[in-house]
């Protein structure tokens, strides 16, 4: 151990003459090299963030123009369901007219059967009573007859 550092304070000048060539050295390399690649890699990355947000830009226009598109074939088709429910309804309206008028008609048939049966009915009655009377004419007819008739 102390062998090296007896070398090391034997050669320290040019030690320190090494060492300060090689931080020469290093600081050339950052300034010519490593300083213009790191500002070459950040217009890169500048570029590539312009082209993201002009990407990104013209994604928003095609958004825009599609949903404006979507919105006007939505409002077609709104106008469109306002139309037809209209004309469906106008419809509706003239089966509801007709329904009411077919059941009126309906009822007024009903009326008139139920006024013939009554009068079938009443018929029915003065039939029965007719053949009852006639029945009982004949009786009498016949009693009359014998009552006429001479006595053998």
């Amino acid at each position: 151990m102390w062998k090296i550092w007896r070398w090391t304070q034997d050669n320290a000048g040019p030690i320190t003459v090494t060492l300060a060539v090689l931080g020469g050295f290093a600081a050339i390399i950052q300034f010519s090299v490593v300083r213009p690649m790191q500002q070459g890699f950040t217009a890169v990355n500048q570029r590539i963030d312009d082209q993201i947000r002009y990407i990104d830009q013209r994604f928003d226009d095609q958004d825009r123009s599609i949903n404006q598109r979507f919105d006007a074939v939505n409002q077609r088709f709104d106008d469109q369901d306002r139309s037809i429910n209209q004309r469906f309804d106008a419809v509706n309206q003239r089966f509801d007219a007709q329904d009411k008028y077919i059941n009126q008609r309906f009822d007024a048939q009903d009326s008139r059967i139920e006024d013939l049966v009554r009068d079938v009915s009443e018929l029915r009655k003065l039939n029965d009573r007719v053949i009852r009377n006639e029945t009982r004419i004949d009786t009498l007819t016949e009693q009359l007859q014998t009552a006429d008739a001479p006595a053998p």
